[in-house]
């Protein structure tokens, strides 16, 4: 073979492989509400829920972060979390009792974020991730005092960018009487799965294929079982799941190249 096929050859494969990683998409995966969703009226069920969900995401080698509602952790569930951490998976902060800021003030939101920092002492990962409940972020004052609170107390807020909205087809799961779920899951997860992927082409359409997606999930006993063909449908969609702490290193590279370019722009005009 002459140098020059020898040359042509490398450069195609080098081609072959820029394509493949211009096309590669990536995203994040974060679990709302540890330990459990719901009131815990069943331990030994909702350990084996929480069991399924974390041995379905190690099965599949990718990472997550979940977000504790402090004061849902029952007597002896500590020791999950820590199963949780030791799986090398990062544990942030969601409030003591999911509080909403869009319907409570600055002050009552702070007392509880205090109850869920003396609760959680030990068992947060660092960086420190916060994620709102409800994704509510409040308005005016109360959004600013709470934003100030959670930069002096060191926290990260976790955005969202591509949302299950498992909690529907999850009330759907549990609306069906507990000796019938069996039967009717996998139509429940068909109808999950296909929401998910509409979602996932609505946000590829909003932030193009170079933005990390970040994905937000449930503890929830749906998730119990479709967490794994959750994973994979991403994964079949050409998605690497990455860390929390690289999607929100990459968005912010983007933002500061975007800006840096449209600065430029603005320069060579005038």
């Amino acid at each position: 073979m002459s140098k020059f096929h020898i040359a042509l050859k490398g450069l195609i494969f080098i081609a072959v492989c820029h394509l493949s990683y211009a096309q590669e998409r990536l995203v994040a995966l974060t679990i709302d509400d540890l330990p459990f969703v719901g009131p815990v009226n069943n331990q030994k069920g909702d350990i084996n829920r929480f069991t399924q969900l974390v041995t379905q995401i190690d099965e599949r080698q990718v990472p997550a972060t979940g977000f504790i509602i402090a004061g849902s952790i029952a007597k002896g569930q500590d020791e999950l979390l820590t199963y949780f951490k030791q799986k090398g998976y990062s544990l942030g902060n969601h409030t003591y009792t999911h509080i909403n800021l869009n319907r409570v003030g600055a002050t009552r939101y702070i007392a509880d974020l205090d109850k869920s920092e003396e609760r959680l002492q030990g068992v947060l990962t660092y960086p420190k991730y916060f994620r709102y409940p409800y994704l509510a972020e409040g308005r005016g004052n109360d959004k600013q005092v709470v934003q100030e609170y959670l930069q002096n107390h060191d926290y990260v807020i976790a955005p969202v960018t591509i949302d299950s909205k498992d909690y529907k087809f999850n009330g759907r799961l549990l609306a069906v009487n507990w000796k019938h779920r069996e039967e009717r899951l996998e139509g429940i997860k068909k109808d999950y799965l296909t929401y998910i992927d509409k979602q996932i082409t609505e946000a590829e359409k909003l932030h193009g294929p170079e933005r990390p997606e970040i994905l937000l999930v449930h503890a929830n006993l749906l998730n119990s079982h479709a967490m794994g063909e959750v994973i994979d449908l991403f994964k079949n969609r050409g998605y690497r799941f990455i860390s929390l702490e690289e999607a929100l290193r990459l968005q912010k590279e983007q933002d500061l190249a975007k800006e840096k370019a449209k600065n430029q722009v603005a320069y060579t005009q005038e």
